[in-house]
């Protein structure tokens, strides 16, 4: 669980992070500090640990965006958890996604014919059993 005062602090960086201008929304106006916050952590939880090391981190910030670039080398997983987790809450509200006319995912039929080579040669099979490849780097 994160406190409120985490949570606080959480809506004051991804305020600094993404500011609100005419067109977009503060984060802070959208709830990323709340439900937006439980949305993404239900989905990803394995992010909640370094969401709560970079905003323990986090007290007394003036420039978000100095913060993020230092305790980027600092604790690089922290840092990222916390920044997914800013930009997979803020772009999830149903308001930040009308403004960018994003309908959201919409069901396509797949057709049993219409599947590209790569799939039928197994070459599918193998970047699945690799694994996802992203790994953030310091730096």
């Amino acid at each position: 669980m994160i406190s409120d005062a985490l949570r606080a602090r959480l809506v004051r960086l991804a305020d600094g992070l993404i500011p609100g201008t005419a067109e977009m929304p503060a984060p802070g106006s959208v709830d990323v500090g709340g439900r937006q916050l439980v949305l993404v952590l239900r989905s990803r939880p394995d992010l909640a640990d370094g969401v709560r090391r970079a905003l323990d981190a986090a007290a007394d910030v003036d420039d978000p965006i100095a913060w993020v670039d230092r305790h980027a080398d600092a604790d690089p997983e922290a840092c990222a958890a916390l920044v997914t987790a800013i930009v997979a809450a803020y772009y999830l509200h149903p308001e930040v996604q009308r403004r960018l006319g994003y309908a959201g995912q919409v069901g396509e039929e797949v057709r049993p014919d219409s599947y590209p080579d790569y799939v039928h040669e197994g070459q599918l099979e193998r970047v699945l059993e690799r694994g996802p490849i992203y790994r953030p780097t310091p730096g």
